[in-house]
């Protein structure tokens, strides 16, 4: 009971008749699994990658999209119709940029207490959430597009996933909790995001990418991928922050 499987490699692997009841799977690779005849009652899946995922035939990616767009409508406004037509990929990333600035104001007119406080144990605060912000940039822009090879800027924070890769030793080097170094750090990125996109022609947004980044295949797709990517964590943010002026107003 409660076996700890870390750094295996079961792919191919068959259960049959096992109790996975509570088990929890973090960081695992389940591409292509089959899953029959299995008890789900009351399981839940986060931060996962569902694309093509299908349950009863069902395309849950898409049913997902659908009512994620319903909640927020901003979705729809960051979605490029042509991610290669440099007027819609302007028009977005200029949507974009305006709910950048509107969660820029909501973390500066937030107290450091609220900034700080996680929501749960495993879940992220609104500052760790911006400085996830900053390296997301950082890896977007200067590795994926730009292909620069500067330092790493230390005050980001990786995913769980990319940890423990040696290549991303220093990000997050330098733990901070002051929101204006924080954002100072990200508008040193952004300027560079800003002034590729103000140039960018077609023939750019259709550039290969697919040799280093995690699966947008292009520039326009990694600019695609960036506007959906913030928007998530902006709002993990805003999240984050509610819970903590609630807590703090009910006494808890």
């Amino acid at each position: 009971m409660g076996k700890t499987f870390e750094n295996q490699d079961l792919g191919g692997a068959v259960f049959r008749c096992v109790n996975l009841r509570h088990a929890v799977f973090d960081d695992v690779n389940l591409e292509q699994a089959s899953i029959r005849n299995v008890n789900l009652a009351n399981a839940s899946i986060d931060d996962a990658n569902i694309m093509g995922m299908t349950i009863f035939g069902l395309r849950i990616d898409e049913l997902i999209e659908a009512e994620l767009d319903r909640r927020d409508p901003e979705r729809a406004q960051l979605r490029m119709d042509d991610p290669y037509d440099p007027t819609t990929v302007r028009r977005v990333m200029a949507r974009l940029d305006q709910r950048r600035n509107a969660f820029r104001a909501t973390v500066r007119s937030a107290s450091p207490e609220h900034l700080c406080k996680r929501p749960a144990k495993n879940r992220w605060s609104a500052i760790e959430h911006t400085r996830h912000l900053v390296f997301a940039e950082d890896l977007y822009t200067n590795r994926w597009i730009l292909r620069n090879d500067e330092p790493w800027t230390r005050l980001g924070l990786l995913p769980a996933f990319l940890a423990k890769r040696a290549a991303f030793a220093d990000v997050g080097s330098e733990p901070c909790d002051d929101i204006e170094t924080v954002l100072s750090a990200w508008d040193a990125i952004h300027a560079r995001t800003q002034e590729f996109v103000e140039t960018v022609t077609a023939k750019g947004l259709r550039r290969d990418t697919s040799d280093i980044d995690f699966g947008q295949g292009t520039v326009g797709g990694v600019l695609q991928g960036m506007a959906v990517h913030d928007l998530h964590h902006i709002r993990r943010a805003e999240s984050a922050l509610s819970a903590a002026k609630s807590e703090k107003a009910e006494g808890r």
